[in-house]
């Protein structure tokens, strides 16, 4: 019987490959990825910290074929407050017999280590300690499809919001911009590869100016293939 997993899902590229991982890598074969859990901000109804709105969050996991989870955060929430929603939300999935916890993290912090510890489970992060350059690349050849959704403006111009993540995204960053964005340089939406049954669809929004961030809104559409 497979140890069934809850994967913490931001709706971007790095947890997208790492539910590819567990679900085609040899040395996850005894896992199964049971649901998919989100933090939302209170009256935005957006992904906290990348901006993308809940609907294509949702839409995302009904393509993949996994439930959502969904926790809620207040406005300028602190990470005690962070920290309190997920673990009531991990506990309640570790009531239900689902033991391990896993993320897309490459740099695995010390502070969600703590929080599985606390409620009692195993931690699985399958990008963990990969070079970003290949990590990226590797996405890229798989046929995942990635948008820019949010930017740090202090290392990267407006110009990078809204970008498709290719080979022309990766040779354009800058010098010392992690390809993968592991130092909080900018944050994706994943909409299409090998894990969806079909394309997320959307159209690109407005891009704006907040609290240090460009973020480009994704406005969902039907009906068609996105513009990118």
């Amino acid at each position: 019987m497979k140890r069934e997993v809850v994967l913490y899902w931001s709706g971007g590229k790095d947890c997208a490959m790492a539910l590819h991982e567990i679900s085609t890598s040899q040395r996850y074969r005894d896992y199964r990825v049971a649901s998919l859990l989100t933090t939302f901000t209170e009256g935005f109804d957006r992904v906290s910290g990348h901006g993308v709105r809940r609907s294509l969050v949702e839409r995302q996991a009904e393509s993949i074929g996994l439930d959502l989870l969904q926790t809620f955060i207040p406005q300028q929430a602190n990470m005690l407050q962070y920290e309190m929603v997920m673990e009531r939300a991990l506990r309640a999935q570790k009531g239900q017999g689902t033991d391990v916890a896993a993320s897309g993290d490459i740099f695995v912090e010390k502070q969600r280590m703590a929080i599985f510890k606390k409620v009692g489970m195993n931690g699985c992060f399958p990008l963990c300690r990969r070079n970003s350059r290949r990590q990226a690349e590797e996405l890229i050849g798989l046929g995942f499809k990635a948008l820019v959704v949010c930017v740090d403006s202090t290392v990267l111009d407006a110009s990078f919001a809204g970008r498709l993540v290719d080979e022309n995204f990766l040779r354009d960053l800058p010098t010392g911009v992690d390809p993968c964005g592991e130092h909080g340089e900018f944050h994706t939406f994943a909409f299409g590869g090998p894990i969806f049954s079909r394309q997320v669809q959307f159209r690109l929004g407005e891009t704006v100016l907040r609290q240090g961030f460009y973020f480009c809104d994704l406005v969902p559409e039907d009906g068609f293939e996105p513009r990118v």
